[in-house]
């Protein structure tokens, strides 16, 4: 008997263990697209109801549609909400780097026809030596620091030069519904979400993403308060010696003081400010690069790193030798040319790596090695921001 029901049943069951093992071959294709969120459970939770799985990651709609019409307005509105409304707050803002994840909160307050104040990422992850005199206070921010949520006149430009803009739905953050625009490179991958406040426009979560789907930064208000009477009072900012915009004569100038400063950075970044600040041991230059999503820092200051520093370990990056922050390695410094390099970003892992190893280092060359870097350091020197 149960030799007669597996010769009636033999057939069927092949089929259905077939169909079984094509729909788990197609469950896990789809998983290693799509990508899965390192994202620690409980760090910011954002319910995104309304939102679906084929909306985050379907293919853009072609240029010019209402989706993108409509994720171009938003942004827009976003930026302009971010110079008009007044608010104060508190945020969430996580990194995943090659040492693990690393948080950090700040306090945000902004006033209408003033800049937003932060306090909370100044001066994080920065030699010793590299921090300003002075500096517990907040700090007026006439650019985004690396992952606060604003977003500046000059970031849109970037973000629209760089990337697609979609609409993708509506949910919820930070307890206020919200509209989600999504941020997508040329091939369609995810780069960025943001859940933007229906009420006023301002931004109150964003995700980064690497071309892998990894998540890179989050960042998302944990609280909020928005009008002239929730913010009774705004402490006064600590305001570096001088911050601008760069110029191709002040980027001239500095360099004929000899700072190495590149105009461009790898990932598409563009120079987008310059500042100007008096330490315990010199002055440093700090120049902010972005592409309209993330944002990497730049310090440098005459000098040399100690052979360890407290809080830092030793890492090989493109063949350097090199110091990162622990924990989380989101910082890494060098010395090279008489000065000390120190960069923080909130960009993906590769880009990091391609901007350490485009910036000079001290390395044991050979002469045409020497020489061809060199060259290339003049050439990039006679256009400023070549």
């Amino acid at each position: 008997m149960l030799w007669l029901y597996y010769r009636r049943l033999r057939v069927p069951a092949l089929v259905i263990s077939l169909s079984l093992a094509a729909l788990f071959g197609l469950t896990i294709g789809i998983g290693s697209v799509i990508g899965t969120d390192r994202r620690p459970p409980g760090v910011i939770d954002s319910v995104t109801a309304g939102i679906s799985g084929a909306q985050l990651h379907a293919a853009p709609g072609p240029v010019g549609s209402a989706t993108m019409r409509r994720g171009l307005r938003l942004m827009a509105a976003a930026e302009a909400a971010c110079q008009n409304v007044t608010y104060r707050g508190e945020q969430m803002v996580v990194w995943w780097g090659p040492g693990g994840p690393s948080a950090t909160l700040v306090q945000v307050w902004h006033r209408l026809g003033q800049q937003e104040l932060t306090l909370g990422t100044s001066d994080v992850d920065l030699p010793a030596s590299a921090r300003p005199a002075g500096s517990l206070g907040p700090t007026a921010t006439s650019h985004v620091t690396a992952g606060v949520l604003s977003v500046s006149a000059w970031m849109l430009t970037l973000m629209r030069n760089n990337y697609l803009i979609e609409y993708a739905g509506t949910g919820t953050a930070s307890g206020r519904p919200a509209n989600l625009v999504v941020i997508r490179r040329r091939d369609g991958s995810v780069a960025a979400r943001y859940w933007l406040d229906r009420a006023t426009g301002l931004p109150l979560r964003r995700e980064i993403f690497d071309s892998s789907g990894h998540l890179v930064n989050e960042g998302a208000f944990i609280a909020l308060h928005v009008g002239d009477a929730e913010v009774p009072d705004v402490p006064a900012p600590r305001a570096p010696a001088w911050r601008s915009q760069p110029t191709r004569a002040g980027l001239a100038s500095l360099r004929k003081q000899h700072w190495p400063l590149p105009a461009r950075l790898a990932g598409n970044l563009s120079l987008v400010t310059l500042t100007h600040t008096a330490t315990n041991s010199g002055v440093v230059v700090d120049a902010s690069y972005s592409d309209g999503l993330s944002v990497v820092s730049i310090f440098l200051q005459r000098g040399r790193l100690p052979a360890s520093m407290r809080g830092w370990k030793r890492a090989t990056v493109d063949g350097a030798t090199v110091f990162m922050s622990v924990p989380g390695a989101r910082s890494v410094a060098w010395s090279a040319d008489g000065f000390v390099y120190t960069v923080i970003a909130d960009a993906p892992s590769a880009t990091v790596r391609q901007i350490v190893g485009q910036l000079p280092h001290d390395r044991h060359e050979g002469f045409w090695q020497r020489t061809g870097r060199g060259l290339k350091r003049i050439i990039s020197w006679l256009d400023p921001f070549h």
